[in-house]
């Protein structure tokens, strides 16, 4: 009897090990998320697929998984906890087949603008007897970008309305030197070198060249999150000013109105296509400039003396801009008229501080 005991004991010790060390064989890990880019509050699906590629029967598989913090899982069923880590694990069981595939969903959103980090998960399978696990990690890197809101301020769209008005007014004052459409008799007031003295001989008097009007009108945007004031609001304030910039850019979009963007505001994932965006119009423009402000922190890089450096070294006189910005006035108003004096255009100032206090 003893003998069978101790027989029994070595096939239940190996039977033991075999299923711990075996127990995750051929079991994978992996989810995707239906988008990548979202709205604020628009849903989207994480889906989580676990395979079985061995050819035995799992009974049992514990699956940990690690969402952000601000998630918000939209079926009730799902129960979540916060860990130490600002994740929030949700843990379920379950059973595989032979040679077979668990697909799940779950609905979910996200409120507020940023970059979310989904980390993976861990699988826990057990031993013969239930009394040891083994655990696989599966670190896979995922992340969502949610869009600043859009807002509605009547007052900016008002005094938008009337900038752009001026902006469009500025093309048939300001002639393009490049395209000449004929000559007319000299008065005085041209300058010297409108005259066509080639023309001036043929016909005996100063004749000088005609240009078209036909300068596109054209805008820069420039968006400064930096600001010295932390007070109590700035986060608040630093917020408006994503939502605001994301207005501006989609407004000069519907007027279709080219215009370049520059910032000091920086991404913790050193976004490549974000400091200074190339003066342009359309889908993909727009699209780069909003997953910019979705992917932007509350930090700076630099002053806001800096990018209105930056913007005068690729931009040519005769140019408005719109400045969006968290400082109070006397924070911004020497570069305003630093930068005013030096593009020839107007300025048009979208200040936090002015709309939360």
């Amino acid at each position: 009897m003893s003998a069978l005991i101790i027989v029994l004991g070595i096939v239940i010790y190996f039977a033991q090990r075999w299923a711990l060390e075996n127990a995750l064989n051929g079991v994978s890990y992996d989810y995707q998320c239906s988008k990548l880019l979202i709205e604020p509050g628009e849903e989207f699906e994480i889906i989580t697929t676990i395979t079985n590629n061995s050819r035995r029967f799992v009974p049992f598989v514990k699956v940990e998984e690690f969402f952000p913090s601000e998630l918000i899982i939209k079926d009730v069923k799902i129960a979540t906890r916060d860990d130490l880590k600002g994740n929030k694990r949700y843990i379920s069981t379950i059973y595989l087949m032979p040679r077979s595939k668990l697909v799940r969903r779950i609905t979910a959103s996200f409120d507020a603008r940023g970059r979310y980090i989904f980390h993976g998960g861990d699988l826990r399978g057990g031993d013969f007897l239930g009394i040891s696990e083994n655990i696989a990690h599966f670190h896979l890197f995922r992340e969502i970008v949610v869009y600043p809101k859009r807002i509605v301020a009547p007052d900016i769209d008002s005094a938008m309305g009337g900038f752009m008005g001026d902006i469009s007014v500025r093309r048939f004052i300001i002639e393009d030197p490049i395209l000449t459409i004929g000559s007319r008799e000299y008065t005085g007031r041209e300058p010297m070198k409108a005259i066509s003295w080639s023309h001036s001989a043929r016909v005996g008097r100063l004749m000088v060249k005609q240009f078209d009007h036909t300068i596109d009108p054209a805008v820069s945007v420039l968006f400064d999150i930096q600001s010295f004031d932390e007070d109590a609001t700035i986060a608040e304030k630093k917020e408006f000013c994503f939502k605001a910039a994301r207005t501006v850019c989609e407004t000069l979009e519907s007027q279709s109105m080219k215009y370049d963007f520059i910032t000091n505001a920086i991404t913790m994932d050193a976004f490549s296509r974000w400091s200074y965006i190339n003066e342009s119009i359309g889908t993909r423009h727009i699209s780069i400039i909003l997953e910019g402000l979705g992917r932007a922190t509350h930090s700076s890089i630099e002053s806001l003396r800096e990018i209105i450096d930056m913007l005068i070294n690729k931009q040519e006189h005769n140019r408005s801009a719109i400045l969006i910005t968290a400082k109070s006035p006397s924070e911004y108003n020497e570069d305003v008229s630093f930068l005013e004096s030096r593009l020839g255009g107007k300025v048009f100032i979208i200040s936090a501080g002015d709309y939360i206090s």
